[in-house]
């Protein structure tokens, strides 16, 4: 799961070296990331709103006396890694040859308003065709795991299907039962839900969904597993708790957005956020202190940015208009270009870069392979079950990036 952008916000498992044990708006360029603020161009996984701002929502679910888990010496090293519907081509099927991720999570599909799966959407047409087909078979060759992104953004849709009236209740029935019947067809290892703009009374609705949906995919293969995308604030460390009580195996806790493009300018993830508001280790105690067990967290990360046009080329300069997703995998002649450095925020743990834009000047900021590692190591720290991305391909082209994943896969970063 960027702002949807990103996703699913957030995120199946096999007992083993694949799995786990069973148990945000962007979109298509132009739209580049998953959910949430910063997801806003990158779709899905990403969190469709920015982190405590004040659209972000109610609460969910109704979990009794949520005890806070003690962090283990170390955390794990599962990978888990987003691969939107605009990704899925020809170069990116190679590409991912060199992914050492252990979950691949195609996103995405989603539902009519009467609960049945929407089959012309593109997402659904690459997903169920050849490309898709494709693409998960390459994946469990390389004993790779696959899981099938479901997504339901937008308070109105959320309540149609999470509600508790007869109606919402035959639709959620419907959406578990189709989604379940295609991960079985598709021979997907889970499936991952995520679910963005809720209202705060519907987390009951949601935790039935999951305890539906995961019977149903239990029923039919024993080893399937059920994940879902949270966002960063309280309302998603609300529905994170209450997916928990729904049997989920696995949280993917949306760890960016924090700055979004009607934000100051800053990082997508950062580890201290210096507007003194939420940052990754707030998110992370917020989910502890609900209850979600620390071995079922994922920490999402960003591999996109954003840009804000802006006063000055100073690093507190003032934002003067709407922030943008940036790409890096867009702007290799930027990033590789002789002599070329980005600063880097020591506080936030950012790299970022200012440049002249005609009166004015743009600030972009984005995730490296050097302010990654910090937070791949916060997640091995605090004794998560792993990390992952929104989202992949996002970083093609540049170095490091790889060479990170396999060393966190190695346990070689943190611990």
């Amino acid at each position: 799961m960027l702002r949807y952008t990103a996703a699913a916000v957030v995120v199946g498992l096999v007992a083993g070296g694949v799995g786990w044990g069973a148990g945000g708006l962007l979109s298509p360029p132009p739209r580049i990331g998953p959910s949430g603020s910063a997801g806003s161009s990158a779709g899905g996984a990403g969190g469709s709103t920015a982190p405590g701002s004040a659209d972000e929502g109610g609460g969910a679910g109704k979990v009794a006396n949520p005890t806070p888990t003690a962090a283990p010496p170390t955390g794990g090293t599962e990978l888990y890694g987003y691969l939107p519907y605009w990704q899925m081509n020809d170069t990116m099927a190679a590409y991912l040859d060199q992914v050492p991720v252990t979950t691949l999570a195609l996103f995405s599909v989603t539902t009519t308003s009467s609960g049945g799966l929407k089959h012309n959407d593109t997402g659904y047409a690459r997903i169920t065709g050849a490309r898709g087909n494709g693409l998960i078979a390459d994946a469990h060759r390389r004993s790779q795991r696959v899981e099938l992104v479901y997504t339901s953004f937008g308070y109105r849709a959320n309540a149609n299907l999470f509600g508790d009236d007869p109606k919402a209740q035959r639709r959620r029935a419907r959406a578990a039962r189709e989604l379940a019947n295609l991960a079985s067809v598709l021979g997907v290892d889970g499936v991952n839900v995520d679910v963005e703009l809720i209202d705060g009374d519907l987390g009951d609705g949601y935790g039935l969904f999951l305890l539906d949906l995961g019977s149903r995919l239990r029923a039919a293969n024993p080893h399937a597993t059920l994940s879902v995308a949270t966002t960063a604030g309280s309302v998603g460390s609300s529905l994170a708790r209450a997916a928990i009580a729904g049997g989920v195996d696995r949280v993917f806790l949306m760890g960016y957005d924090y700055h979004w493009s009607g934000s100051v300018a800053g990082a997508s993830s950062p580890i201290d956020n210096r507007s003194g508001t939420l940052d990754l280790a707030w998110s992370i105690a917020s989910y502890v202190q609900r209850g979600v067990p620390r071995d079922r967290i994922v920490l999402g990360l960003p591999l996109y940015g954003m840009s804000w046009p802006v006063s000055g080329p100073g690093r507190a300069a003032e934002v003067t208009g709407k922030g943008s997703t940036w790409i890096p995998s867009l702007h290799t002649d930027v990033l590789l270009a002789p002599g070329f450095q980005a600063a880097f925020d020591q506080q936030e743990i950012a790299d970022y870069f200012v440049v002249p834009d005609g009166a004015g000047w743009i600030a972009t900021y984005y995730d490296s392979p050097r302010s990654l590692r910090p937070k791949l190591e916060l997640a091995r720290s605090e004794g998560l079950a792993g990390a992952g991305f929104w989202a992949l391909g996002y970083e093609r082209g540049l170095p490091g990036y790889l060479e990170l994943m396999a060393a966190f896969r190695a346990g070689r970063v943190g611990g």
